[in-house]
């Protein structure tokens, strides 16, 4: 069975294109900030009433800033207002003087959710039980009234970002290019980059004013970087999928410094650590990195890939009044791979497609009674 949607033609031209250049071509997505009906937990879709929030506006802000360091060749943007007003905002940010071609593109437009457009999550949850629960757990065969039919949202939105990339990605061959538009969009167009299908559309997180990074080459696309959310001053990215479950951080010992360790130990000082895995004893760095977190419980195990079954344990461990528990796993760099392109929705040999950063940290909830979601790859 074809394991997605992704057109061959598309990807034998993203090849064909990038063989001839040799530099990556990077493209950075970006969720519009924080809108007004994100405040008051409507289903926005496709519909253009929702603006920024002054929150959204000063992440937006925040955003523009942290990206004044690199050399935006393009801009891209979804026509929904939201989305265009955080792009204003961030290209003033920048205060890059240098003309940018700017092209508002009707494939970034958020996934069309008709009916549901304006309705309230718990309205919807409560009405539309049935529908939510397939939109949740079968996002590949959740279906809508369309007129006198029905359409299916999700497949129809990975099928624009397709389109987006087929029709736009080989003008930018070797060039930085910016792309601000929705959650769902970005998850499209990561999810089509890499072959992944419709039916794992829950599978990662875009929160408002995240950071993803994508480099195209002619060896194939890499996701360097994740959900990033410490430019807008987010340790880690915020629980979408509720407060409950295992959250699980995860750092590649490979090459780990005395630098990356300590500034590791600083950002983690203001999170409640509940427990630390990994298959060496001894190690120099774990006091440093636990510095903060004197009573952490450590659990050590020798064997290579202790990660695939500790995940497991520790979430079927979870006392029915734990709300949340919070650890780190320190473990090789392909085995942490691995455990991300799974939870993905992608295949174990395919894990160098996310290129991990040594000192940086990758995050994966597994919240109770819903699909794991990779939060953070990179932060």
């Amino acid at each position: 069975m074809p394991k997605c949607i992704v057109c061959n033609p598309v990807v034998i031209q993203q090849r064909r294109v990038m063989r001839t250049d040799a530099f990556p071509s990077r493209i950075i997505l970006v969720r519009h900030g924080r809108s007004s009906f994100n405040d008051q937990g409507r289903y926005q879709g496709s519909s253009d009433e929702a603006i920024l929030t002054p929150k959204g506006v000063t992440t937006a802000q925040q955003v523009g800033a942290y990206l004044r360091s690199m050399t935006i060749d393009a801009v891209y943007t979804s026509p929904l207002l939201r989305a265009k007003q955080t792009t204003g905002e961030i290209l003033k940010a920048i205060a890059d003087k240098r003309p940018k071609p700017i092209t508002v593109s009707r494939y970034l437009r958020e996934i069309d959710l008709s009916v549901w457009e304006g309705l309230t999550y718990d309205y919807v949850r409560q009405y539309h039980r049935e529908t939510y629960n397939c939109w949740q757990q079968q996002p590949h065969e959740f279906k809508l009234p369309a007129d006198d039919s029905y359409h299916f949202p999700v497949k129809d939105l990975y099928q624009r970002a397709q389109k987006f990339w087929a029709h736009s990605l080989h003008h930018h061959t070797g060039k930085t290019v910016l792309i601000v538009s929705h959650g769902g969009t970005n998850h499209a167009l990561i999810s089509t980059a890499f072959g992944l299908s419709p039916e794992h559309h829950h599978s990662l997180q875009q929160s408002n004013c995240g950071i993803s990074i994508l480099e195209f080459s002619g060896q194939g696309v890499q996701l360097t970087q994740l959900n990033q959310t410490t430019a807008i001053k987010e340790t880690l990215p915020k629980l979408k999928a509720g407060k409950e479950g295992l959250r699980l951080l995860l750092l590649p010992e490979d090459s780990l410094t005395d630098k990356a360790c300590q500034q590791i130990a600083h950002r983690l000082a203001t999170i409640k650590l509940d427990f630390c895995l990994s298959n060496t004893t001894g190690k120099y760095w774990l006091p440093m990195l636990l510095q903060h977190h004197s009573q952490t419980a450590q659990f050590i195990d020798d064997r290579d890939d202790f990660l695939q079954d500790w995940q497991q344990i520790l979430a079927d461990a979870l006392e029915p009044e734990q709300k949340l528990i919070t650890g780190i796993a320190i473990a090789p760099t392909n085995r942490i791979q691995t455990l991300l392109i799974q939870t993905l929705g992608g295949r174990s040999y395919e894990g160098a497609k996310l290129s991990l950063t040594p000192g940086h940290l990758s995050v994966i909830h597994y919240p109770k009674n819903h699909r794991p979601i990779v939060q953070a790859i990179n932060i």
